[in-house]
């Protein structure tokens, strides 16, 4: 495809960069990938090669290819990690509504020590104004209708250090200004405070998400390193709930050196020991990520990821306290994420979702088995002499 840039942005006084972008746009250049990402990509090198500043003022290039225009933003401190539109399960309305979830480019987690987790290498050395354009772009996509919000920051939102506290303001008006009956923010339990929740009650319904992943201190510490005990969690959640806001709770199923049959047990029982604080309990299926210690375990093929069968079993359990369960399977049927055998992992995983928005058990007990489920009742049977097998 033969592409040419037939207009530009800039920021700042660049002038070699101006020089840089004029002369490569008098050119006509082919690109042999068809999509805009990759064939952006492809430009913005083609354009830096003369740069030595790598483009970091160019904020947007308008080009024509073939039969379509588009636009590339080059700096990744404008543009959000990622943002979707999807239905959420609206606990208060006991239906699924339309949900824009964003996910902002910060600085970072602060504490960046889990063993499995690896978000904070989507961090970036953003300005506050960066954080909002952010934002603004996001919004472009929002429903005409109402909506649930989620802006996460892969660390924690009400950590003054990612969003500082009059962005967070900010962020409020701009919530305010939009059709949402529902907003859910990150944070860590150390970061929560009456007054920062005061900042966001700009919307009927506001939720705050938790990522305790276990009511167990000693997995917790030890075993994801998370930096927070059980009693921290339960002291921010009370502060959540009396300032009139929610509770929404992570639990993580499987983390390393927990054995299958334990990690089903383990969230079935902080399932119940949460419930008291929490209105949604979202069960995280645990994948492996990149640039981690569990992906160090999983190389040498020490850890297994979840099986769905656990999932299953393990949502079944925990619906039975007076709470939402929620489960997004990221990663399912892949290697790095949970799996079955592999010829039931979709329908395994549309049925989780689907029960997502209903709520309906049923949809999961009506579920075909497979015959891995033998294997899987296997491992979990003889759990004890297992821990550590590799199978599937």
């Amino acid at each position: 495809m033969k592409v040419t840039v037939i207009s530009y942005s800039l920021t700042g006084n660049n002038e070699a960069l101006a020089a840089s972008v004029a002369l490569f746009s008098a050119q006509h250049i082919r690109i042999t990938e068809s999509k805009p990402r990759t064939m952006g990509i492809k430009i913005l090198n083609r354009i830096s090669e003369s740069n030595s500043n790598n483009c970091p003022h160019l904020l947007n290039i308008k080009m024509k290819g073939r039969d379509r225009t588009f636009w590339l933003t080059t700096s990744k401190n404008n543009t959000p990690v990622a943002s979707w539109l999807d239905y959420d399960f609206f606990t208060e309305e006991q239906k699924p509504v339309k949900c824009l979830t964003v996910i902002l480019r910060t600085v970072g987690c602060r504490w960046r020590k889990c063993t499995m987790c690896g978000y904070w290498h989507e961090s970036a050395d953003v300005t506050q104004a960066d954080i909002l354009a952010q934002l603004e772009r996001a919004f472009r996509n929002s429903p005409d209708e109402d909506f649930i919000l989620k802006i996460f920051t892969s660390g924690s939102f009400l950590d003054e250090r990612e969003i500082a506290s009059d962005t967070r303001k900010e962020i409020a008006k701009m919530v305010k200004k939009r059709k949402i009956k529902k907003l859910i923010v990150e944070t860590r339990p150390e970061f929560v405070s009456a007054e920062k929740i005061a900042d966001l009650e700009v919307v009927e319904h506001l939720e705050l998400a938790i990522g305790l992943e276990t009511a167990d201190d000693f997995i917790r510490t030890k075993y994801i390193n998370k930096g927070f005990s059980f009693e921290d969690y339960k002291t921010a959640a009370k502060i959540v709930n009396e300032s009139g806001a929610t509770v929404k709770t992570y639990l993580l199923l499987k983390p390393p050196f927990v054995s299958e049959k334990k990690a089903i047990e383990d969230v079935i029982k902080s399932a119940a020991l949460v419930s008291p604080y929490s209105s949604t309990i979202s069960l995280n299926l645990c994948n492996v990520q990149k640039y981690t210690p569990l992906e160090d375990l999983w190389r040498k093929r020490y850890y297994r990821p979840p099986w769905l069968w656990s999932a299953v079993e393990a949502i079944k359990k925990m619906k039975k306290q007076d709470v939402a369960v929620l489960s997004d399977p990221v990663g399912a049927g892949h290697k790095r994420g949970p799996h079955n055998c592999g010829k039931c992992d979709t329908r395994v995983t549309e049925a989780i979702k689907k029960f997502n928005g209903t709520q309906d058990l049923s949809v999961l007990e009506r579920l075909e088995d497979c015959e891995c489920k033998e294997t899987w009742h296997a491992m979990l049977n003889f759990d004890v002499f297992l821990f550590g097998a590799s199978l599937f």
